[in-house]
């Protein structure tokens, strides 16, 4: 096979959209920890929120990690396809410089 996988660079989408449902799950979760009155309403709560906008950081942040988490993943991932397809391509040009040498070899002999 000229081609061998890695089970990381096959994984990584999987994970990373694993953490990221994990991430939007989990969000409610943590904005209702927050909420001393349990019964209160999603208005009531939209309009503390508002008028706190520090409130909304963690989020913010949240959404930070992730985004550049993602990029990098990405980038990783991406570059290690690039890598093995470039190896493959090589692995391709080899063959084909051998094929062409037995050609040539071939044709040289019938020619005599």
């Amino acid at each position: 096979m000229l081609r061998k996988a890695l089970p990381i660079a096959k994984s990584a989408p999987v994970v990373l959209l694993g953490l990221i449902m994990a991430a939007l799950l989990a969000a409610p979760v943590y904005a209702a920890s927050g909420i001393v009155d349990q019964a209160a309403s999603a208005s009531t709560f939209a309009q503390a929120s508002d008028s706190n906008p520090e409130a909304n950081l963690p989020f913010l942040f949240a959404v930070y990690i992730l985004t550049w988490a993602g990029f990098f993943g990405y980038a990783f991932y991406m570059s290690r396809r690039q890598r093995d397809m470039r190896r493959e391509i090589d692995a391709l040009k080899q063959v084909l410089q051998g094929r062409k040498e037995q050609d040539n070899a071939s044709s040289h002999e019938e020619s005599r």
